[in-house]
């Protein structure tokens, strides 16, 4: 078979694959009567594309020569997927581990939310003697940000000025500020977001979001007030962060105006996650019957956060009647966490109402749920 014909087949395949028929693609694949490294790393990185890792690692494992973009392509399918573990195993595996499969790893670890993995694979990439690039370096202050360390956001910065790094970039300004923002620096981040030539949805967030971490919430309102007067359309991300930001400060009204403009204004319809941030903000300033409406008004299934936030809102204001009503519903949804009886424990606990809490004891015998020490919504005063 002469390369043209091989190409012709390569470029047939690529085409079923590109418009997503991975029958036809399949069914191609296996007709071929030869298959150069093109054809198997093309196949290969259709299968990753569409989630069919299994049939990938098939392929993969049954090519008769591997080169590093056989590798990467699955060591990020896993990566993005989530299996860490596959994508280390596949990664040690490796010949010859060079900067793009280093960062399909780093990005893979940020993405999973294993920062320490994530600068563990940096450490071992640096004593190879690799020079990291921006998209590295972005992941790696991804990590950070997780981490929230701020003495390694120091290292990570001093470094990139001393490189050979546009900080002008977008990305890497953008990352630049959600670093420094989450590790508490917020002078530092404050003095980047107003010098990036274009501030976009990311990096306001990543600005009020840090507000937010660190006590600052009426100053997230205004930063978030002020994206909107620029122009920029928030999204449901930006909403969950600015309602966080609301839920955490203690600020009912605007929590409740941008709830309202996020429907009214913006179309956007609302999520479990904002309908869990309105009822803890509605919860912890006492409206526990505007909370409890408000779950009941859901046109989408709640799920145990928002429950969760107004039974901690139960025992807060010590409303044992509602307490009661919604941890029988949290019961239903989580039957098995032990976190909803400790909190309904110790709502009765706070009233005197031993005989509930013993006969709530008894009740965690009959399931089967075990309290796990440390685990727990919140402190029992009393053993459960």
């Amino acid at each position: 078979m002469s390369v043209r014909n091989e190409v012709s087949w390569t470029a047939m395949m690529v085409g079923y694959l590109s418009f997503g028929d991975m029958a036809a693609a399949k069914c191609l694949f296996d007709e071929m009567p030869e298959r150069n490294e093109a054809t198997w790393n093309a196949m290969i990185k259709g299968l990753v594309k569409f989630g069919d890792l299994k049939s990938a690692r098939q392929v993969f494992n049954t090519m008769p020569f591997r080169n590093e973009v056989s590798f990467t392509t699955l060591i990020d399918g896993y990566a993005k997927a989530g299996d860490m573990a596959a994508a280390r195993s596949l990664f040690d595996e490796l010949p010859h581990k060079d900067l793009v499969s280093w960062s399909a790893l780093i990005s893979g670890y940020v993405q999973k939310g294993k920062p320490c993995g994530a600068v563990k694979a940096f450490g071992e990439m640096w004593a190879m003697n690799l020079k990291p690039d921006e998209f590295v370096m972005v992941s790696l202050m991804s990590a950070c940000s997780q981490l929230g360390s701020l003495e390694l956001a120091k290292s990570i910065e001093s470094y990139m000025n001393n490189g050979s790094f546009d900080l002008k970039r977008t990305h890497v300004a953008a990352a630049l500020v959600d670093m420094n923002a989450k590790c508490g620096n917020m002078e530092r981040a404050s003095s980047l977001f107003e010098e990036m030539p274009k501030r976009d949805l990311v990096s306001y967030c990543s600005m009020i979001q840090g507000l937010c971490i660190h006590g600052s919430g009426p100053q997230a309102i205004l930063l978030f007030d002020r994206m909107i007067g620029e122009g920029i359309r928030p999204d449901d991300v930006a909403f969950t962060v600015i309602l966080t930001a609301c839920s955490h400060a203690g600020l009912v009204d605007d929590g409740c105006r941008f709830f309202e403009l996020m429907i009214h204004r913006y179309c956007v319809n609302p999520s479990p996650d904002h309908y869990a941030c309105m009822v803890n903000l509605l919860g912890k300033s006492g409206k526990l019957k505007a909370a409890y409406e408000l779950i009941q008004s859901m046109p989408v299934e709640s799920h145990a956060g928002a429950w969760g936030a107004l039974l901690g809102a139960c025992r807060l204001h010590g409303d044992i009647d509602l307490g009661e009503v919604v941890a029988r519903r949290l019961f239903e949804i989580e039957p098995q966490n032990a976190g909803n009886y400790v909190l309904l424990s110790n709502i009765y606990a706070e009233a005197d109402r031993w005989l509930n809490v013993y006969h709530l004891r008894d009740k965690m015998s009959e399931k089967g749920v075990r309290k796990i020490p440390g685990c727990s919504y919140v402190e029992s005063t009393t053993p459960v």
